[in-house]
């Protein structure tokens, strides 16, 4: 789904994210596979808080952090959310 609009003092509506290049979206990385399928999605995405798909990175986000935990390979950061947690190697 293309942007809905350029974000306003790096914020959107409900639902979406200021992108990097700042027009507000579903996945903050501007890109997306379309909504979860029963909480899933295609390999290299991971599905969001706004139950869309959106491309696993390091900026990919979750779900809301619970208790200030996220599921294994994501910890909690900015805005209570779980961000896909970088690994070096």
């Amino acid at each position: 789904m293309p942007a809905v609009a350029a974000c306003l003092n790096n914020l959107c509506g409900q639902g979406y994210f200021c992108s990097t290049s700042n027009y507000c979206c579903r996945c903050q990385s501007g890109a997306e596979s379309g909504p979860c399928v029963n909480g899933l999605c295609p390999a290299g995405f991971a599905c969001n808080t706004n139950d869309y798909c959106c491309p696993i990175g390091s900026s990919a986000v979750l779900d809301v952090c619970v208790n200030g935990l996220c599921p294994t390979g994501y910890t909690c950061g900015a805005g209570n959310l779980c961000y896909q947690t970088t690994t070096t190697g």
